[in-house]
Protein backbone atom coordinates (compact mmCIF):
# COMPACT_ATOMS: atom_id res chain seq x y z
CA UNK A 1 0.00 0.00 0.00
CA UNK A 2 1.64 3.61 -0.69
CA UNK A 3 2.42 6.36 1.57
CA UNK A 4 0.05 9.04 2.10
CA UNK A 5 1.46 12.20 0.87
CA UNK A 6 3.42 10.43 -1.80
CA UNK A 7 2.88 10.62 -6.40
CA UNK A 8 1.06 7.26 -5.71
CA UNK A 9 -1.47 8.22 -3.01
CA UNK A 10 -1.81 12.35 -2.95
CA UNK A 11 -3.57 13.49 0.23
CA UNK A 12 -7.39 15.13 -0.66
CA UNK A 13 -8.26 18.10 0.79
CA UNK A 14 -11.12 20.28 0.19
CA UNK A 15 -11.28 24.17 1.02
CA UNK A 16 -13.65 27.00 0.65
CA UNK A 17 -11.80 29.77 -1.24
CA UNK A 18 -8.59 29.95 -3.57
CA UNK A 19 -6.23 31.84 -0.85
CA UNK A 20 -6.61 28.43 1.37
CA UNK A 21 -5.79 26.30 -1.54
CA UNK A 22 -2.73 28.34 -2.24
CA UNK A 23 -1.41 28.53 1.54
CA UNK A 24 -2.23 24.74 2.03
CA UNK A 25 -0.70 23.72 -1.09
CA UNK A 26 3.06 26.11 -0.24
CA UNK A 27 2.90 24.18 3.41
CA UNK A 28 2.37 20.74 1.85
CA UNK A 29 5.01 21.86 -0.69
CA UNK A 30 7.67 22.81 1.84
CA UNK A 31 7.15 19.24 3.64
CA UNK A 32 7.63 17.32 0.79
CA UNK A 33 3.78 15.98 0.31
CA UNK A 34 1.61 15.42 -2.88
CA UNK A 35 -1.72 17.00 -2.58
CA UNK A 36 -4.61 17.74 -4.31
CA UNK A 37 -6.94 20.59 -3.37
CA UNK A 38 -10.27 20.70 -4.01
CA UNK A 39 -12.08 24.03 -3.99
CA UNK A 40 -15.81 23.73 -3.19
CA UNK A 41 -17.04 27.28 -1.32
CA UNK A 42 -20.76 25.46 -0.25
CA UNK A 43 -19.06 22.42 1.48
CA UNK A 44 -17.68 22.04 4.53
CA UNK A 45 -13.43 21.67 4.65
CA UNK A 46 -12.32 18.44 4.58
CA UNK A 47 -8.37 18.46 6.36
CA UNK A 48 -8.17 14.82 7.70
CA UNK A 49 -5.59 13.41 5.84
CA UNK A 50 -3.46 16.43 5.96
CA UNK A 51 -3.94 15.92 9.77
CA UNK A 52 -3.27 12.13 8.92
CA UNK A 53 -0.03 13.35 7.47
CA UNK A 54 0.49 16.06 10.53
CA UNK A 55 0.55 12.69 12.24
CA UNK A 56 -2.88 14.21 14.55
CA UNK A 57 -6.46 12.04 14.67
CA UNK A 58 -8.87 13.69 12.33
CA UNK A 59 -12.03 15.14 14.37
CA UNK A 60 -14.28 12.76 12.49
CA UNK A 61 -12.71 9.31 12.91
CA UNK A 62 -12.64 6.71 15.90
CA UNK A 63 -10.47 4.18 16.73
CA UNK A 64 -11.84 0.68 16.36
CA UNK A 65 -11.12 -1.07 19.36
CA UNK A 66 -12.21 -4.90 19.35
CA UNK A 67 -13.90 -6.34 22.42
CA UNK A 68 -13.30 -9.59 23.91
CA UNK A 69 -16.30 -11.55 24.21
CA UNK A 70 -17.48 -12.88 27.52
CA UNK A 71 -18.34 -15.83 27.98
CA UNK A 72 -20.93 -17.40 30.00
CA UNK A 73 -18.74 -19.55 32.30
CA UNK A 74 -16.31 -15.64 32.66
CA UNK A 75 -15.78 -13.81 35.69
CA UNK A 76 -18.43 -11.06 35.53
CA UNK A 77 -16.49 -7.40 34.29
CA UNK A 78 -17.90 -6.01 36.51
CA UNK A 79 -16.46 -6.85 39.84
CA UNK A 80 -18.96 -8.70 41.43
CA UNK A 81 -16.83 -12.41 41.46
CA UNK A 82 -19.80 -14.03 40.15
CA UNK A 83 -20.01 -15.50 37.00
CA UNK A 84 -20.96 -13.90 33.60
CA UNK A 85 -24.28 -15.99 33.19
CA UNK A 86 -25.34 -15.62 37.26
CA UNK A 87 -24.50 -11.43 36.91
CA UNK A 88 -24.82 -9.29 34.66
CA UNK A 89 -25.47 -11.77 31.48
Amino acid sequence: MAKLGTDKKPAILRVATEKRAMDLHDFCDRKGWKVVIGIEPDEQEDLADLQRLMGEKAENTKTVVKEEKIGRNDPCPCGSGKKHKKCCG
